[in-house]
């Protein structure tokens, strides 16, 4: 029996997804710039639903990220932007902060915007051709550990990420579609912690400890879709391991002791430039499905699995960190609604756990901080016209849990509590 061409096109792309599920599962050795991977909603249809959009058609700025399939059901060229104009970091080290104070400072100490996303698309012919650009990663600290008289003990850190790539997408056949977005990404890590000690009132002591990372690597998203019936639809998509393109990395190590009785003053440094990393980007596997009862309402669903993976960060592992991830599964629940026509609603639920384990308290070295979180998200969209709208809302995620730190001269394990709290803004525009 001789198949016809859409009939072959489809058992090509089933092995192709099968083969690329086996090498996701099986030999995917990937490593992540840090643990918590949905502390960032993307666009926003998709932030507005909690994250749950690989099984749901029309977000132009994240569809790229989270299933490229789906670019190919929009209808013509459009372009979405979703900006996080308000974006509060609130941590807190070494206090089991009740959750209700968080809130109360929504409006104190640092916030920043944050470009989270942006996407085009169009079509030419059969395919639909876009351009991805987004922050998937960003967590920032600045402030002390511990003061206690002259003592003190302070930390700042920034790790942030941008993506940006290209996507092309198909059609197979009248319920089906592929795709596969090419995103290159930059990573930037900085941590800077310093120890203040009086050993007595004319000797003290200065620890001062440096760590920067920047990383270059190009990531695959692999997508399908499929109209099961005039109700229900499913998505899957597949990142496998990132290719490594560049990868640098700088340690120092500084001592300074003062002691005003001898008028001495001893200074001892550690310096370590330009070190090869062996960090990459995380690949994880989603399943989402979408039920949609009537034009007004979609409900949506969708299921991710991080692999878990030990590794050293540096390639001279005399002097890198061993990470060990675990392999965490994570939840997003959505759900859009037409109030009236030129309105709807979205909200969502999420979690947001952690990949890294609790802190051994035992082991005198710095470990991975592990927090476990959840949020929700909730957002209004209005529709000016048929080729125009405008979203506003926002998201929260938060959680406590334990965190490793240098304090004093001493390794110590400590309670960590984060708060995230974004208000979110997007633009969309069909043409």
């Amino acid at each position: 029996m001789r198949l016809n061409f859409h009939t072959r096109l489809w058992f090509k792309s089933c092995i192709f997804f099968k083969v690329l599920l086996g090498a996701c599962l099986v030999c995917m050795t990937t490593t992540a710039a840090y643990s918590n991977y949905n502390s960032i909603l993307l666009g926003d249809q998709s932030a507005g639903m909690g994250g749950a959009a690989t099984a749901v058609v029309g977000d132009t700025s994240a569809a790229a990220f989270y299933n490229p399939a789906t670019l190919a059901r929009l209808n013509g060229a459009s372009f979405s932007a979703a900006v996080g104009i308000y974006k509060k970091f609130d941590t807190v080290y070494g206090e089991e902060e009740d959750f209700t104070k968080a809130p109360l400072r929504v409006n104190q100490g640092f916030f920043r915007s944050l470009p989270a996303s942006t996407g085009n698309v169009i079509r030419l012919g059969e395919y639909v051709f876009g351009l991805s650009i987004l922050v998937p990663d960003y967590d920032s600290y600045k402030g002390d550990l511990l003061k206690k008289g002259n003592n003190a003990t302070t930390l700042a850190f920034i790790d942030e990420s941008l993506w940006v790539g290209p996507s092309i997408s198909k059609e197979i056949s009248n319920t089906e579609s592929i795709g596969i977005t090419a995103y290159y990404t930059a990573r930037n890590f900085i941590r800077s912690s310093t120890d203040l000690i009086y050993e007595s009132e004319r000797k003290a002591v200065l620890y001062n400890q440096e760590k920067t990372i920047t990383e270059n690597s190009l990531v695959f998203v692999f997508g399908y879709y499929k109209q099961l019936s005039s109700s229900w639809s499913t998505g899957i998509t597949l990142r496998p391991k990132a290719m490594r393109i560049a990868g640098t990395a700088t340690l120092f190590q500084s001592k300074t002791t003062i002691d005003l009785d001898t008028s001495l003053m001893s200074v001892e440094n550690k310096n370590d430039p330009d070190k090869a990393t062996r960090v990459v980007i995380p690949g994880k596997i989603t399943l989402g499905l979408a039920y949609a009862p009537d034009n007004a309402t979609t409900w949506a669903m969708d299921l991710s699995l991080h692999e878990g993976v030990s590794y050293v960060d540096l390639e001279d592992e005399s002097i890198g960190k061993k990470v060990t991830h675990k392999a965490i599964w994570n939840l997003s629940l959505g759900l859009e609604k037409a109030l009236i026509q030129w309105l709807r609603v979205r909200m969502g639920l999420f979690t947001n756990f952690s990949s890294f384990g609790n802190p051994d308290p035992n082991l005198a070295q710095l470990q991975e901080d592990k927090v476990d979180m959840i949020g929700f998200s909730a957002n209004l969209v209005f529709i000016a016209s048929k080729r125009i709208g405008y979203t506003f809302g926002g998201y929260y995620t938060g959680g406590r849990g334990k965190s490793s730190q240098y304090i004093q001269g001493n390794y110590e394990v400590i309670t960590k509590t984060q708060h995230v709290f974004t208000m979110l803004v997007g633009s969309q525009l069909y043409f």
